[in-house]
């Protein structure tokens, strides 16, 4: 691992409103970063009323990356499933496990209105893999992806109403989330426990929602969004240091806060993470470490 690393998640790029403003907005985030790690939900790429707005966005976010020498790495999530070949990786000999969240729950989001096609579809594609394979960690991850694309599919048929008024036309989702916001960091624990046992943290996005919790010797990290309720975070990683900070906007831009939420030193070890052990034997390992 070398030079300064930057995680944020769920800018939503190319919806109007409750999203990051732009690709360019972002831009002084990763100021003096080496490598900007954006995991999942980063362009509303699912939404046919976004779609085009989203592309053009995140062209503008590799433009950029690219003008300032900064290694981009997108992780999907389940507003854009397919916009990444990676679902997760391990940083710092395995030391972080970061994945956007979506993993965690079959509904993918328990609160949404397409979560029967959602945990069918699941349900479905988890039957499909091999009894012996299906507590993979890359299985879980692809079975999660495929569930997510019906949501999408389910958006290009009809209009969505998982934003802020369709939620208010169904108050009982309103309490789904409160509910999942108190038990899914305890779940991100024993998801990371189970399938990267060396991992002192993990970092999630997903219920826009962020955060700190400590469970034994895993802290769990959420970043939160860009969206509603609007508090980004970003992760940096840094000189065996994981930094946890505030986003400010400032007018038309955004940038980190003058200092951290929470500063951690990371271990050091010697060999690769067993976590990697986890993948079924025809996938390549290094495509997810850092």
């Amino acid at each position: 691992m070398a030079g300064r690393i930057v995680i944020i998640s769920d800018t939503h790029l190319g919806r109007p409103k409750c999203a990051a403003l732009s690709a360019k907005a972002l831009r002084p985030i990763w100021k003096d970063a080496s490598r900007l790690i954006i995991n999942g939900d980063i362009a509303e790429i699912h939404h046919p009323n976004h779609a085009d707005a989203a592309g053009e966005q995140v062209i503008k976010l590799f433009e950029y990356c690219e003008r300032d020498g900064v290694i981009l790495t997108l992780l999907s999530g389940n507003h854009d499933p397919y916009i990444s070949d990676l679902r997760h990786v391990h940083i710092a000999e395995g030391n972080i496990f970061v994945t956007h969240g979506d993993v965690l729950h079959p509904a993918i989001a328990p609160w949404s209105p397409s979560t029967p096609r959602i945990r069918i579809a699941y349900e479905k594609a988890i039957s499909a893999v091999d009894p012996e394979d299906r507590d993979h960690l890359i299985s879980r991850l692809s079975v999660s992806r495929y569930a997510s694309a019906q949501e999408c599919q389910a958006l290009a048929n009809a209009a969505s109403q998982s934003s802020i008024m369709g939620m208010l036309l169904r108050p009982w989702a309103i309490l789904q989330v409160l509910h999942y916001w108190k038990v899914v960091p305890r779940m991100a624990a024993h998801f990371t426990k189970y399938h990267s046992p060396e991992a002192k943290f993990m970092i999630f996005g997903h219920t826009h929602r962020p955060g700190i919790w400590h469970f034994d010797d895993m802290t769990v990290i959420n970043t939160g969004s860009f969206g509603f309720p609007g508090r980004p975070w970003a992760v940096t990683i840094e000189d065996r240091q994981l930094s946890v900070w505030r986003i400010l906007r400032r007018s038309d831009t955004y940038c980190l806060a003058e200092t951290p939420v929470r500063t951690y030193e990371l271990p050091v070890r010697v060999s690769s993470p067993s976590a990697l052990n986890t993948r079924p034997v025809s996938e390549r390992p290094s495509a997810a470490v850092i």
